[in-house]
């Protein structure tokens, strides 16, 4: 107050008195104070990011699924082929969290899986979530039968030249791959699951709502 008092004072005699170095403080002490919230707002969020990334990786842990260290790219270069409907592109992976299913109708552990994909696939209906089920190495007319026989809805893939299969089922089926909503695969599973278990379920609609 004295420094300003007697600026105000000296500019009446001596043609103005500069105000730029009260200025200059109090625009540093408030770009010093919005840089402290910036940078606490930054580590609160960083924080409960990391908080969830946690979380997820427990409970995905907890059903069987192996969670990567880091979400890693879908090894995709060519769209696959549906058994009804349009193929699927890699590009169609973002947007929503998809279970990439690697199957075949001669695998009993498949077999004995896929209702419960079936119940997953009708509880997860009008949520952000999808199923891609591919079928491993098997000709269309094959695979066809089978899912009229059993009368399976959800959205059947067919991988008829193995290329597909040799990379995510390269130690065996069925193979399981949680894709999220920026198209990276998150976790894996090897080997049968009920897919309808109620914490599973609890989970996926999180995620897909998320």
């Amino acid at each position: 107050m004295k420094i300003l008092s007697l600026c105000f004072v000296f500019s009446i005699f001596a043609f103005g008195c500069s105000a730029k170095p009260a200025q200059t403080t109090a625009s540093a002490a408030t770009t010093d104070s919005n840089a402290q919230s910036t940078a606490a707002s930054t580590a609160v969020q960083t924080s409960a990011a990391q908080q969830s990334r946690t979380d997820l990786s427990s409970a995905l842990s907890s059903l069987g699924f192996y969670v990567y260290d880091q979400p890693i790219d879908l090894p995709i270069t060519a769209p696959i082929s549906a058994l009804k409907g349009e193929p699927v592109k890699v590009s169609d992976f973002t947007g929503k969290i998809t279970l990439l299913n690697f199957w075949a109708t001669w695998c009993p552990p498949c077999r004995a899986e896929m209702p419960s994909i079936e119940r997953l696939y009708q509880q997860m209906s009008g949520t952000n979530f999808r199923i891609v089920a591919v079928d491993a190495g098997e000709q269309r007319a094959q695979v066809a039968s089978f899912i009229e026989k059993n009368k399976y809805t959800f959205p059947i893939y067919l991988d008829e030249s193995n290329a597909l299969s040799s990379i995510f089922a390269a130690r065996g089926i069925p193979s399981t791959y949680l894709v999220n909503k920026e198209g990276k695969v998150i976790a894996a599973r090897i080997g049968a699951m009920e897919y309808d278990q109620a914490e599973l379920i609890k989970l996926l609609k999180e995620m897909a709502d998320g």
